[in-house]
């Protein structure tokens, strides 16, 4: 092993734990965590669990941005948070476990998932990733509410705001970011996925509406121009043609002042996302 190591062979995941380079580089950000995981299964006590962001992880949850080195678990023997080489173990008592298990050790259930990330991560990170299981139905958005705690409790001010993100209605990772950032800036009321009723009798629905401020704000992933099943089979020409007009309907209406269109590289950055609405002469 450590002959195939030096010779580039085999790429070190954990300590004495190897993988071979070629299936570690064919995994993606949220593979190699779980492989991370798994190399320091066999090490865990019996009373521990996966939890925080690895939990996240085990249960196919999104994750903005890169995902820790270490692996996160819950022991019930810790008094306090310890965070050692590869691994962190935060204190007991261990919460409500999945029926899922990952190399024979348990994972944390949603409900403590989603609120260890809403106390541990940032609310758009925490926000992202609850809202597909919101999404599922595998949570319930009032469970999540009822389990947070009451201000003027730590950490109830950024749970309340990531609550306030989440809804059943968005369709995808891209709008439930654009949501929380919407939150992050302050807009008041955020309708989505609202049907407006045009000119010429044709319905046109919207990822977001902010009636308060006549603002129309659409995530423009590149899913939209590219994917068949949202193209109807189009071609890339046609599809932008069709957006195009679809937008100038949506101009058309008295009650639209703005139709803001945001990407990923907005949404990436809080004071980029802002940027964009100033552009727009919209200011929250």
């Amino acid at each position: 092993m450590q002959r195939a190591h030096l010779a580039g062979a085999l790429v070190p995941v954990h300590r004495g734990v190897f993988m071979a380079k070629d299936e570690w580089e064919g995994l993606d950000d949220a593979g190699r965590h779980l492989a991370r995981a798994r190399a320091v299964a066999p090490s865990l006590a019996i009373d521990t669990a996966f939890s925080h962001i690895t939990a996240a992880v085990s249960h196919g949850w999104p994750v903005v941005g890169p995902l820790p080195v270490r692996v996160h678990v819950t022991d019930e023997a810790r008094t306090a948070t310890a965070h050692r080489s590869g691994l962190v173990r935060h204190a007991g008592p261990l919460p409500a476990l999945d029926a899922i298990r990952l190399d024979g050790v348990p994972v944390t259930a949603p409900l403590p998932t989603a609120l260890a990330l809403i106390a541990t991560t940032p609310v758009h990170v925490a926000a992202v990733a609850v809202d597909i299981s919101v999404r599922n139905g595998s949570l319930r958005l009032e469970d999540v509410a009822a389990a947070l705690p009451s201000s003027p409790a730590r950490g109830s001010a950024r749970g309340r705001l990531v609550i306030s993100a989440l809804d059943r209605l968005h369709e995808s990772v891209g709008e439930s970011f654009a949501a929380i950032r919407l939150v992050e800036l302050g807009a008041a009321e955020v309708v989505p996925q609202h049907e407006f009723v045009l000119a010429d009798g044709s319905t046109c629905r919207l990822d977001f509406w902010i009636p308060e401020l006549g603002v129309v704000v659409e995530f423009d992933g590149r899913q939209k121009y590219v994917d068949p099943a949202m193209t109807g089979g189009a071609d890339q020409t046609d599809v932008l043609w069709r957006e195009k007009l679809r937008e100038h309907r949506l101009r058309s209406r008295p009650d639209v002042r703005a139709v803001v269109r945001v990407t990923w590289w907005h949404l990436i950055d809080l004071d980029r996302f802002r940027a964009l609405f100033r552009a727009h002469g919209i200011r929250f």
